[in-house]
């Protein structure tokens, strides 16, 4: 399941990859900015996608933020 499923997009919304980075003390933490974009090609919100593989156990956790363009959160989910 990718993890634009569990984005609350409307029709004809699409993401734009903005921005990747690693983060973490041995780059474990992967985190990717993407802007939504209405059919009309406006920018309307935006996500944050972040993975952390744990650095013991090799568990990789997700999480996904939407924000609308004031900053309020419109979604969050950890799995």
């Amino acid at each position: 399941m990718s993890f634009s499923e569990h984005l609350q997009l409307k029709d004809g919304e699409t993401l734009r990859l903005d921005s990747s980075r690693e983060t973490g003390f041995m780059g474990n933490v992967d985190v990717d900015n993407y802007s939504i974009l209405s059919a009309d090609g406006e920018v309307v919100g935006k996500v944050e996608y972040t993975v952390d593989t744990a650095v013991k156990g090799l568990k990789v956790t997700y999480k996904v933020v939407q924000t609308d363009l004031e900053g309020k959160t419109v979604l969050q989910k950890f799995w």
